[in-house]
């Protein structure tokens, strides 16, 4: 069954009139008549009383009619759902994010989408290290990424969003817990609670750079996997750890976090895979950029270390 046949034989039917229903479709009286007696022919049942007056619909024709009307308005709707989709305001957002940003810049990125993008539901996975998240764009399994620079998969297109200079996080009771400031030197004979090598941690490397920059290597080294955890074991007093200032937000008892004056930034972007062609993701990356989320243009990552 043909749908065109079948929205020609409801307008027939709805406006009891061959002429009103060819000016409703916009289409020839003779296609109009052509259209309604191939549904006949092709469903071998007679759908319309003819006369050179009137036209009434048979029993047959009120049961098709019926159910055509329930199906015309089910194939619009699933068209339209599918514009919206090809439109990039319909479908699911897979978005990645590290950890610490879950209660700073996650939260402002949700609103925005939810505000400007009503039809678009979002899959958010938290607490990802910035190496899975890279991976997961890659694999296709998320569609955008809150992550902390550098990115080192090439390819990946990213704006900076944010940034999160690193501060010091030692246990309430710690001598230097008093002070107002603490250098990087001082930390020279601390034990420090930091992220395994094996997660691919931007905030690690950072940690160590900084370190190095300040003259040691850290001579202990306790290693978790994620933000909460270290901040337990800083708190029981097993180690000191720089992190990202945005880790001020999840509230722990027993710590304190202390300025440690000059220090870099760690960026943190949001990332995709261009050449995906999501009309989805163009479409998110307009809304946050009429909100005034990016700090910064496009940029592109050239290679992989």
């Amino acid at each position: 069954m043909d749908l065109g046949d079948l929205r020609t034989f409801v307008a027939v039917a709805e406006e009891r009139h061959f002429g009103r229903a060819a000016e409703r479709l916009g289409i020839s009286l003779a296609q109009v008549s052509q259209r309604v007696r191939r549904l006949e022919d092709a469903l071998k049942a007679e759908l319309l009383f003819r006369t050179t007056r009137s036209v009434s619909v048979t029993r047959a024709g009120e049961e098709l009619l019926a159910e055509g009307r329930s199906l015309l308005a089910l194939v619009t709707r699933v068209e339209e759902q599918v514009r919206q989709f090809g439109a990039g305001k319909d479908g699911i957002l897979r978005l990645g994010a590290v950890g610490s940003v879950s209660h700073t810049l996650l939260p402002r990125i949700v609103r925005t989408v939810e505000r400007t993008m009503p039809g678009v539901k979002l899959k958010i996975t938290a607490g990802m290290f910035t190496s899975a998240q890279e991976r997961a764009l890659r694999e296709r399994e998320i569609d955008v990424a809150l992550l902390r620079l550098p990115v080192r998969l090439a390819g990946l297109a990213y704006r900076i969003v944010g940034r999160d200079p690193l501060v010091l996080v030692l246990a309430s009771d710690h001598p230097l817990a008093a002070r107002d400031q603490v250098r990087v030197e001082d930390l020279c004979d601390e034990a420090f609670v930091t992220f395994p090598e094996s997660s691919g941690s931007v905030v690690r490397d950072a940690v160590l750079t900084q370190c190095a920059r300040a003259g040691f290597i850290p001579n202990s080294l306790v290693e978790v996997g994620d933000t909460g955890t270290l901040l337990g074991l800083v708190a029981a007093g097993l180690g000191v750890a720089l992190v990202p200032r945005s880790a001020q937000s999840l509230t722990r008892s027993g710590v304190r976090f202390v300025d440690l004056g000059v220090t870099e930034n760690i960026d943190i972007a949001l990332a995709w895979l261009p050449q995906s062609g999501s009309a989805l993701v163009r479409q998110v990356l307009t809304a946050l950029e009429q909100d005034d989320l990016f700090l910064g243009a496009t940029r592109y990552s050239e290679s992989d270390t």
